[in-house]
């Protein structure tokens, strides 16, 4: 089964030879297309489980890890009707491993080519999707989220089961979110997410069960829409959460393959070990974020160390344990 799994990945070039045509525009980008007229989609290609294999059986969704990757083109090519929604280009961002090996450099990148691929002036590209592995795919898509400077789609999906498995999730999950970024009622709406055949938004969404396709959601906001027949069913007219806020990354002064920042996050357990703060920093933190009990509460140990670490220059945040919630500062007296 592997065998032919990895011949169909070396002929997928082949099958996208004919009819298929390949066309390089302005940005440099080459577009996969049977039909020019149709809308633009760029795929941002992190790689994840949506692109691999097992070496073991079709029933593993666990150690799939070990098996060849397949390329995008691989997908397009053996799911073609992908095509008949948009014209597709690729930009690679994969590396080796797993997403647990990402850090936050690759929302700033992701953001920063999203930025100029879809909110430059005279750009024809509808929208954008991006594969990622999902154990850490809402760190990438809740920062591009925050930093994305336009109104068009930008899409995330992946999958929970590999290529390989034998009622695989993720050709389903690429034509949904391919559906949705050429739709315009997908504008406006910030980032979006899209899972086994529901919409919900990057801004609140998250991953709640470790196994299961049915994984991404947003647990008190609820879906944007689902995917009835591959397409798009909004239950609301476009909107953006009232809490997101946007961040320029034009005014960083960071450049695209830069490290940003280190910033460590801790568990705010019982018996928290406040000694963890102060290696956080040895270790080069510029900022640490602490988990805390509840809607956000900190020890007074944790509270002593955390006002030793601000008058550091090193800002530490206190942020909430449970999945939903909010974790509001406390009052306190002006001097």
């Amino acid at each position: 089964m592997f065998k032919k799994l990895i011949a169909v990945a070396a002929l997928a070039g082949a099958a996208l030879a004919s009819p298929v045509t390949v066309k390089r525009d302005d940005f440099g980008l080459e577009w996969i297309s049977k039909d020019s007229s149709l809308p633009k989609v760029v795929l941002y290609n992190t790689g994840g489980t949506i692109v691999s294999t097992s070496n073991y059986s079709t029933i593993d969704n666990v150690n799939y890890g070990s098996g060849p990757r397949v390329l995008p083109e691989y997908l397009i090519g053996n799911y073609s009707i992908i095509l008949e929604k948009a014209q597709i280009a690729i930009v690679d961002m994969s590396k080796a491993g797993g997403s647990s090996n990402l850090n936050s450099s690759l929302y700033f990148n992701v953001s920063k080519a999203a930025n100029e691929h879809l909110c430059s002036e005279g750009s024809d590209i509808a929208g954008a999707v991006m594969f990622h592995g999902t154990n850490t795919e809402e760190d990438t898509f809740f920062g591009v989220d925050l930093t994305l400077n336009c109104s068009k789609p930008f899409v995330a999906t992946g999958a929970m089961r590999p290529e390989s498995y034998i009622s695989n999730d993720g050709p389903s999950n690429f034509y949904q979110a391919v559906a949705v970024a050429v739709d315009p009622k997908a504008r406006d709406r910030g980032a979006l997410v899209v899972f086994n055949d529901r919409i919900s938004s990057a801004f609140y969404t998250i991953k709640t069960n470790g196994n299961t396709p049915d994984t991404f959601k947003a647990l008190e906001q609820g879906n944007l829409g689902s995917a009835l027949g591959g397409q798009p069913y909004w239950f609301f007219e476009p909107s953006y959460p009232v809490a997101r806020y946007h961040f320029d990354l034009s005014k960083s002064g960071i450049e695209s393959g830069d490290d940003l920042p280190h910033v460590v996050v801790l568990f705010g357990s019982q018996g928290f070990d406040t000694s963890l703060m102060y290696a956080a920093v040895a270790n080069g933190a510029k900022g640490i974020v602490i988990m805390g009990a509840g809607a956000g509460q900190l020890s007074t140990a944790a509270v002593a160390v955390a006002g030793e670490l601000k008058a550091q220059g090193i800002p530490v945040v206190a942020s909430l344990r449970p999945v939903t919630g909010a974790s509001p500062p406390k009052p306190y007296e002006q001097n």
